[in-house]
């Protein structure tokens, strides 16, 4: 048995992840895990369809096993993004692979640049303190081979997972598939990337030429739909509550001052933004203020939740119940009776997946406590 892992979000699933898990298998996995953002995703934002419905979509097109990544993992920056999902595949004790794509493949390269831009933070941190993007202060330092492998968002992921593996002395191996499309931009090759689907779904167009096994009577949220649910929220937070956010410290002014006037989400992000705060992060901490997400919430999980398996998934199930240094289990009410911390991940899935509900027309009005696996 050659157990890959794949970090994702498939939101929504489409051909491009397809082509991700047949080359991870291609490259000699046997069976293939993906470790799946639950119900709010890293770029700040709700998963347009539901974590299980998403996890199904996944083991049709060629996974074996999905377990969630929780909210505090899911809502992180880059590197702590990396560091948490990292932490769970070591545990889980049965993993031989992370399989990630990237715009630029080759291991040995993206390795080596990893090594260089850790042995210089801090003087492109200093660059970018001066107003350059993270490129050109990469570009400054290390030169413009550096700043071309980092244009890609995958990329920029690529070198956190293979910095992760290194700092947690992870026997864990990277592994690299070539991307096929760009995170927003326009089909390219018979591939569409999750962005340019999220927008057709948002348009009312359909997606069938580029994403697969969608769900058949669900509804696609979207973060604008919570908006008036959002902006009462922060209108009730002082700049205590939101420094008590993860990774808002330099931010809560900004943040508690936008809040007070805003008559949209879009004027909140724009009186916040700065060349410092990326809307990204503006976003993610708006989304961690919606679900009540602390800066103490650990960074490493008590446990993480199956989604959905099939004869395989049920495999890798049974090895790593007998290895894992993590609880692995598809109850939530199970899950969340190990410990306070246990119960606190629990009600924080539980807070997530309702502002997803938020986001549609309706909502699917089903309690993450009452859902079980989906079986393939």
């Amino acid at each position: 048995m050659k157990t890959a892992v794949v970090i994702s979000e498939y939101n929504p699933f489409h051909s491009g992840h397809r082509y991700h898990l047949e080359k991870t298998r291609e490259q000699g996995a046997t069976h293939i895990i993906c470790l799946m953002s639950g119900s709010v995703v890293q770029r700040g934002d709700i998963a347009v369809f539901t974590a299980h419905e998403r996890a199904e979509a996944a083991i049709k097109g060629g996974a074996d096993l999905v377990l969630e990544l929780p909210p505090r993992v899911s809502l992180s920056p880059a590197r702590d993004f990396a560091r948490g999902a990292v932490n769970i595949i070591d545990r889980l004790g049965t993993v031989d692979v992370l399989s990630f794509g990237a715009e630029a493949p080759d291991i040995g390269v993206l390795s080596g640049l990893s090594r260089q831009i850790e042995e210089n933070e801090l003087k492109i941190k200093a660059a970018v303190s001066r107003g350059k993007t993270y490129p050109q202060a990469a570009s400054e330092v290390l030169g413009e081979s550096a700043a071309a492998a980092l244009t890609g968002q995958n990329n920029t992921l690529a070198l956190e997972y293979i910095r992760a593996l290194r700092e947690a002395g992870s026997r864990v191996q990277p592994e690299a598939v070539q991307r096929t499309s760009d995170h927003d931009g326009e089909p390219t090759g018979g591939f569409a990337s999750a962005g340019y689907i999220r927008r057709l779904l948002k348009e009312g167009k359909s997606v069938e030429d580029y994403a697969e096994n969608m769900p058949k009577k669900s509804e696609a949220a979207f973060l604008e739909n919570c908006e008036r649910a959002l902006l009462f929220r922060l209108s009730m937070m002082n700049e205590d509550d939101f420094s008590a956010l993860p990774y808002c410290d330099e931010l809560a002014p900004r943040l508690y001052k936008a809040s007070r006037r805003a008559e949209s989400l879009e004027e909140v992000f724009s009186a916040a933004k700065s060349r410092n705060f990326t809307l990204s992060k503006l976003r993610r901490t708006v989304v961690s203020a919606a679900i009540g997400l602390r800066a103490e919430d650990s960074l490493y999980p008590e446990f993480t939740r199956v989604l959905a398996l099939n004869e395989r998934g049920a495999e890798i199930l049974r090895v790593i119940k007998k290895r894992a240094g993590i609880a692995v289990g598809g109850s939530l009410i199970k899950l969340s009776e190990g410990s306070d911390e246990a119960k606190r991940q629990a009600r924080l899935i539980e807070a997530a997946s309702r502002l997803r509900d938020l986001g549609t027309a309706s909502g699917e009005g089903v309690s993450e406590y009452e859902k079980s696996p989906r079986v393939c």
